[in-house]
């Protein structure tokens, strides 16, 4: 499989340029301020890619959870298996672990459905601040005697089955102008958070990783402090060609801020 045709939910481009942002945080807001696009999905696992540029790298870690539903498990056994993970692959001297959502094929909650839109988790437009947010409750980890840089990432992992439906696409970052990238309000929690999201450009090279496995693992950057690195990959669920009994896909992720003594 080298690509496939998909459509993906993009910010309609009347945005760009705004005062205002707009506000997402159920499938009719969704509808309303998004537009489909047709576009080819190539086969990640034939290129080599990164977090420092493509924004986006796959590896493998098979995990001792029993049950990724028992919020107190995950807290307690999956975070600290992804900090390791995390700490491995990128040299981060500190984790920290936000959140996590588990998705499955149930679709009554809009918060921990399928996410149907190409976005990103952060906006890009006030890294400082981000920083400033974040460090509320860790400052006092950090020696303040060092200079500190800052990255925020995710894991994506199948559960519990391989993925044939509804897999992850991502735009490759050296193909992102941050320029189309517009801040809006994720609404979905009841207080808005501001988040951010590109409109359509041709130039974006969306990927994905077919039939992923559950010992398999996306890390995907979300922000960066360091220079001369990708800043942000947008991602996005899609629908793909699948046996009409396959069942739903069933992940989860983990968000989470990282810090590196520079």
């Amino acid at each position: 499989m080298s690509s496939v045709a998909a459509q993906v939910r993009y910010l309609n481009p009347e945005w760009k340029g705004r005062a205002e942002m707009p506000s997402i945080g159920d499938s009719e807001s969704r509808r309303a301020n998004t537009s489909k696009h047709g576009v080819e999905i190539h086969d990640a696992r034939s290129i080599d890619a990164d977090l420092d540029t493509s924004g986006f790298v796959l590896t493998e870690h098979a995990s001792r959870m029993g049950d990724f539903h028992d919020k107190a498990e995950v807290a307690a056994t999956y975070y600290d298996e992804v900090a390791r993970l995390i700490k491995r692959l990128t040299g981060a001297d500190e984790v920290f672990i936000a959140q996590h959502v588990v998705r499955t094929e149930e679709t009554g909650d809009f918060n921990s459905a399928y996410a149907r839109f190409v976005h990103c988790d952060y906006s890009i437009s006030d890294i400082e601040g981000t920083v400033e947010r974040s460090l509320e409750n860790h400052s006092e980890t950090l020696d303040p005697s060092r200079h500190w840089e800052f990255a925020w990432y995710n894991t994506w992992q199948p559960i519990e089955r391989e993925v044939r439906k509804n897999p992850l696409a991502l735009v490759d970052t050296r193909t992102l102008d941050t320029g189309d990238v517009v801040d809006y309000e994720y609404a979905g929690f009841g207080k808005p958070v501001i988040t951010a999201m590109p409109v359509f450009n041709p130039q974006h090279k969306f990927y994905f990783f077919p039939r992923m496995q559950t010992d398999e693992v996306l890390v995907i950057k979300q922000l960066e402090t360091r220079p001369d690195r990708a800043v942000s990959c947008p991602h996005t669920s899609f629908d793909i060609e699948a046996p009409e009994d396959a069942p739903g896909r069933r992940s989860i992720e983990v968000r989470m801020m990282c810090a590196f003594s520079a």
